[in-house]
């Protein structure tokens, strides 16, 4: 019968050796319940490994439970499960908890623990009876060292669980890794390109647009196969696109920055413009709702666009060609989009 004097409350003091080191190391069976059974559980496990963690642990837990007995009825008990950690062991746990609560129907647990194994653990005991406090133990002379590593842990499982960290944490490293391994030293330009791409991409806020494109690809795969087929192809021409800009741009960036970024322009405007005209077609095939006017017009007003552009582009490799030349191209282009405008207008 409970001392009157103490608290009604009953409290059981808890460590879990969930890869039943106990068992494999000094040769103890749990569970082990009682102060003298898991002290002496504890100095065996310290013989057999002073290094191990979960010594600390039951040495702790039935510190513990000496603070607190003459306060409360109180229990300690050590819990082991096995060393094929999993399903396994969290199930001899559940186990050996069940008959420790049978013998000593506590109204709350104190958990005590090295801190490893606290996300698995937690759950079956708080599905039998409540938590009450948890007590994480570090071993003094590497407490900076160890909780430095716990910080890391948890922060590699958040990053590795959620999609947004993942990708920025192991996915960018992994592309670099790549290039690197596929390019060497020559790769680091292309890394830093990648990088730079991505800083761009989240700075200017374009994940929704990559992510559309990406669904709307599957998408294509999976339903509309003409319009996939025409998704590649612009993939293509956006590739050569960039190869010809590159490859012109790399001939002029010894004169000045301007004129290489006009000579990509001016070698690549044209493949990109069929590009966007060619995944313009396949974003609209089959669509009942958009008519072929409106699509023609989008695809005239493109080209008007590039037109400007790639007069434009020229003139700034060449200042000597005859002003004219760019008139005429601005002319031509507002011709066109006064024509794409009526048919549209017409739809």
């Amino acid at each position: 019968m409970p001392d009157a004097k103490k608290g009604k409350d009953m409290i059981l003091v808890l460590s879990v050796d969930r890869d039943n080191d106990m068992g494999e190391k000094a040769g103890m069976s749990g569970p082990i319940l009682g102060r003298k059974d898991v002290l002496e559980s504890a100095q065996k496990l310290g013989l057999a490994d002073p290094e191990d963690s979960d010594m600390n642990a039951v040495f702790q837990a039935v510190r513990m439970y000496d603070d607190i007995k003459d306060k409360y009825t109180v229990e300690v008990a050590v819990l082991t499960g096995h060393k094929n950690v999993g399903l396994q062991s969290d199930k001899k746990v559940s186990e050996q908890l069940d008959k420790v609560l049978r013998k000593f129907k506590a109204d709350f647990v104190i958990l005590v623990t090295d801190g490893t194994e606290d996300d698995h653990v937690m759950p079956i005991i708080q599905s039998k009876v409540p938590i009450l406090s948890v007590r994480r133990v570090i071993v003094k002379q590497s407490e900076q060292l160890e909780s430095t590593y716990y910080k890391i842990k948890d922060f590699i499982t958040e990053s590795s669980e959620n999609p947004k960290f993942s990708r920025l944490f192991f996915g960018l490293p992994a592309i670099a890794l790549i290039l690197w391994a596929l390019f060497g030293f020559e790769g680091w330009r292309l890394i830093i390109g990648v990088v730079g791409a991505y800083f761009f991409i989240r700075g200017f806020k374009l994940e929704r647009y990559i992510t559309g494109a990406t669904e709307e690809m599957q998408s294509a795969l999976t339903r509309r196969r003409f319009a996939f087929f025409l998704y590649v192809v612009s993939i293509i021409f956006i590739i050569f696109a960039t190869y010809a800009g590159y490859m012109a741009a790399e001939d002029m960036i010894a004169k000045n920055m301007f004129e290489a970024a006009a000579a990509f322009v001016y070698a690549s405007i044209y493949l990109y413009y069929l590009a966007g005209a060619t995944a313009w077609v396949g974003r609209n095939v089959g669509n009942k709702e958009r008519r072929l006017r409106a699509v023609v017009a989008v695809i005239i007003f493109g080209f008007a666009v590039s037109l400007v552009i790639y007069s434009a582009s020229g003139f700034m490799i060449n200042p000597e060609l005859p002003m004219i030349d760019f008139i005429f191209s601005v002319i031509a282009g507002f011709v066109l989009l006064f024509i794409a405008l009526m048919i549209e207008w017409k739809t």
